[in-house]
């Protein structure tokens, strides 16, 4: 996304400074919880921004059934165009109402708890593979592409039934496109970035599609289809829901299997507990997203005026980015909040996959994918090593480890 600049006089922090981009963010974000409830943040024209950091005000705008992803009278930011606005318009998860339940109606039944477990048996096999790669490498690896890149793909490409050769070139430019997120405008050299890149993916689904006949695709593409011939969905709308299940799936699990392993190795004794009661694991899950959270900013505009916790006042109108990590850090919600603790009661709490109408609609796969990691490397590994800190991408929004060099110690026969 482009920088944001705030201005010193009503914001506490720089949010352009490189070294709050990729560092760990906690001191920062409990800098800007103390400042107050909803900060003004100084974006240039347009409409008034505000940031607000602290759980219970997050947790509110994120559930307001009348929030919207867009400002009224608007669809999309001002400055997309060519294929990026295209496929804004027509994604699931940046689309206001009606058209937000209308795509929702459709894909949802797709991911209730009960028939994502479904994809357990493929995350298994996607996290033993990795394994097993890993250990043909001597167990010295980069866990970003050994691990985190390489899950994801078992599930996704069973979801949407694409061929995992094609999982590199699909992956290879992703963060590109996630520009299309940016709340501020981006230049010219980006948005043709992105456009390029997005053009790329549209064109790939369509031509997928046509590749064979509609009753030899998955279940879930099948699904599309259908809506399509009925008339429920566009043709647009289809390709941008298979892409939002590549986009989304992707990003945000990889990151978390990345941040999992990066936690996994400054905190042995982590990976101890997790051996000696695997009952812990789903818990765990919960607890790691919340203490380490992997999209950190969602965006919202108010049709109504709204009160903070402190009694701040955010007008109609106004641009709300919450804060996700912070709120997840908030200790008016979670005692001793920078502590990781497996057996927090109230962990499930978090708001790592947003709230509301947008709340993700994968998280259950998600949660599927970073248990099933979980119980791979316990059974495998008696430790894991950094051999050098983890690099992040300077992204406000998708702060994701793009490398994290480790050696993964296994367990020693008996």
């Amino acid at each position: 996304m482009s920088h944001a600049e705030a201005h010193p006089a009503t914001f506490p922090i720089d949010l352009s400074d490189i070294d709050f981009l990729t560092g760990d963010r906690t001191e920062q974000y409990r800098e800007i919880r103390d400042a107050g409830a909803a900060l003004p943040l100084d974006l240039g024209p347009g409409y008034p921004t505000w940031v607000v950091s602290r759980y219970s005000d997050v947790r509110e705008i994120l559930r307001l059934p009348e929030g919207r992803m867009q400002p009224l009278g608007t669809a999309s930011p001002p400055w997309l165009e060519g294929p990026a606005l295209d496929r804004f318009r027509a994604n699931l998860v940046q689309i206001d109402e009606p058209d937000h339940s209308r795509l929702r109606t459709v894909v949802g039944p797709m991911f209730i708890p009960r028939r994502v477990e479904q994809f357990r048996q493929f995350a298994t096999e996607s996290v033993r593979r990795a394994i097993a790669d890993v250990m043909s490498q001597d167990c010295s690896v980069d866990a970003v592409q050994s691990l985190a890149v390489a899950i994801p793909r078992g599930v996704i490409c069973r979801l949407l039934g694409i061929a995992e050769d094609d999982w590199e070139r699909l992956t290879a430019n992703q963060h590109t496109f996630l520009q299309i997120f940016s709340p501020t405008p981006l230049d010219s050299a980006q948005l043709a970035a992105l456009n390029h890149i997005t053009r790329f993916y549209l064109d790939y689904f369509d031509e997928f599609l046509t590749s064979r006949p509609a009753e030899q695709h998955s279940p879930f593409v099948q699904l599309l289809l259908e809506a399509e011939r009925s008339g429920d969905l566009s043709h647009l709308e289809v390709l941008s829901l298979m892409h939002t299940i590549l986009d989304a799936g992707y990003e945000t699990t990889r990151t978390s299997i990345s941040n999992l392993v990066e936690i996994l190795a400054q905190q042995p004794d982590v990976l101890d507990q997790l051996r000696a009661d695997p009952d812990l694991v789903p818990g765990a899950v919960e607890e790691l997203l919340r203490f380490r959270t992997p999209l950190h900013v969602r965006e919202r505009y108010l049709v109504e005026e709204f009160r903070t916790s402190d009694g701040t006042v955010l007008p109609a109108g106004a641009r709300a980015l919450v804060l996700l990590s912070a709120a997840n850090r908030d200790p008016d919600t979670f005692v001793e909040p920078d502590i990781l603790d497996l057996q927090r009661v109230n962990a499930k709490a978090h708001v790592a996959f947003g709230g509301g109408m947008h709340h993700c609609l994968g998280a259950p796969i998600a949660r599927i994918q970073l248990q099933e990691t979980i119980r791979g490397l316990i059974n495998t590994f008696e430790s894991i090593e950094l051999r050098k800190p983890g690099q992040r991408f300077p992204d406000l929004i998708f702060p994701a480890l793009i490398s994290l060099p480790v050696t993964l110690h296994p367990l020693k026969t008996r």
